[in-house]
Order: structure tokens, then sequence, then C-alpha cells
């Protein structure tokens, strides 16, 4: 869902899309932190990726982090440098869990198979932190709203997260450019997820539970979703802003200093949990 010339998000084929997003993402792959090994590993949803930091210290808290991509574009090893950067600066494990994409499978399917993931990664474990970009910020609330125990989740990050805002002055704003995230492609990406009316959609989100971060990126359209969302959650709200951003930003960590920085933000937020 960032900036990808090549790829036309509101006419092109999925498969076209699929295939445009992962080579895009592989483009990118080398700038993945140093001092953190990437090993496959298997969820109840298919393969996954675990970020291991050197780090590391047993008995720290795992995140559970689920890709962006629109819902119909994307897998844990598009995010592979976003996930490396997170575990490093956190010192944590990230475990990047995949989940059926759509139209293949449509909604609530991916509310569903969040809070079975989120359920199944937790029963060995007494906390977890869940974190997630874009689409991944919204299979973030709707995990925490529905699996076994809830209690058991110690902070949510949501990373520029999309909870159905399809209008206002941030898609006024930015929607409408010939790069990123474009308001257009948001609404077909919403009709593949078979969401054109988000009133379930939003319904599934949870609404109170753990510290929820908000991290906004100042140039994307979908910005003011985190407004929406502070107004309508009991969670205690804590809000980061990343001036003059794009959507999907921290994707550039490695490559971008300004990322790097926002990303040891969010890094601290999580450590002081």
């Amino acid at each position: 869902m960032s900036a990808m010339p090549i790829l036309d998000w509101v006419n092109d084929p999925v498969d076209k899309l699929r295939a445009g997003y992962e080579a895009e993402r592989a483009t990118i792959a080398h700038f993945s932190a140093s001092g953190v090994a990437i090993d496959e590993i298997g969820f109840a949803s298919g393969p996954g990726l675990r970020f291991t930091p050197s780090t590391w210290v047993e008995g720290r808290t795992d995140v559970l982090y689920f890709h962006g991509g629109g819902w119909i574009v994307g897998s844990p090893w598009t995010h592979k440098t976003l996930c490396s950067w997170m575990a490093k600066l956190s010192g944590r494990r990230v475990f990047a869990a995949p989940y059926d994409l759509a139209p293949d499978r449509k909604f609530p399917a991916q509310a569903d198979q969040a809070a079975a993931i989120a359920t199944t990664f937790t029963v060995d474990r007494d906390q977890v932190i869940l974190a997630g970009d874009s689409a991944g910020g919204a299979m973030v609330l709707w995990a925490e709203a529905g699996m076994d125990a809830p209690g058991k989740v110690q902070g949510l990050v949501s990373l520029y997260g999309a909870y159905g805002g399809l209008e206002g002055p941030s898609h006024e704003a930015y929607g409408h450019g010939s790069e990123g995230l474009q308001t257009a492609a948001l609404r077909i990406m919403y009709g593949y997820l078979g969401c054109q009316d988000v009133t379930e959609f939003r319904a599934r989100l949870s609404k109170s539970g753990a510290p929820l971060l908000l991290v906004k990126a100042e140039c994307d359209p979908i910005a003011d979703d985190n407004f929406w969302l502070a107004e309508n959650t009991a969670h205690q709200v804590t809000h980061l802003l990343a001036p003059g951003q794009p959507h999907a930003y921290l994707q550039a960590c490695g490559s971008d200093r300004a990322a790097e920085a926002s990303m040891q933000d969010i890094a601290d937020w999580i450590n002081a949990l």
C-alpha cells in the first residue's frame, strides 16, 4: 500500500497486485536489521516468520504481528524489513503471522482468523503484545476482541491502521496523488473484503482492554482513522505522529533515519508497558 507506481491499485487484477507487491518488497529485504535472526515457523494459518534479536532475553513478552496490504496483498515476507527493525529496537521476538486474503475469503473471516491466531499463540504464554500495520491495525483489534483470553494482551500497536474511514480531511489532502495509498484504491480494497458498508467491520473492533498505541503518518489519507478510533474506544490511547511521512513509511527502516527514529519511539512505548 506504499508508493508503487508500476501497479494500478484500482484497475489491476489481484494476482498482478500480489506479485508486484511481493517483488517490490523483495527489493528492500536487504535493509533488514543486522543482529536479528529470521526463521520460518508454522502457525495454524500457515507459514510465518520469527525475528529474534541478539539482545533478546528469555521471559520478555513476545510480539505477534499482522502485516498490512489492504487485506488483498502481503505476507510476513513482505514485512521482513519492518519486523526485523521492530525486533532489533525493542529487544523482543516478533512473530509475523499469515492470514487469508480477500477476495479469496471475505470478512468476517479475517476477524475470526485474527482471534484464532492470537488464541493459539497465547496458549503457552502469559502475555502478548499485538502489533500490525495498515490492514494489520484492524487485525490487531479484531484479535483482542475475539480471542479466548484477551486479558493476556499487554499492549496493542497500530501502525497507520485502517479502520473504515473513506472520507474526510486526510483523504481530501492526501488521497488523490499518483503515488502511495489512494482513496479510490482503498475503496476497492474494502470492496474486495466485502465491506462496502463498514458498520460490521467497525463493530468487530475491540472497544476496551490493553493500552493502545496509534501511530499516524501525517501525509496519509487514512490518518483521520486514528481520530475516529480514539473517539470510539475505551482503550487507553497514546498517539504518535510521524511528521511529513506517507502511509507505510516504516517499510523504509534501514534506509531512512527518520523511519528508524519513529520505530525507536514505538519500541520505547512497547518497553515501557
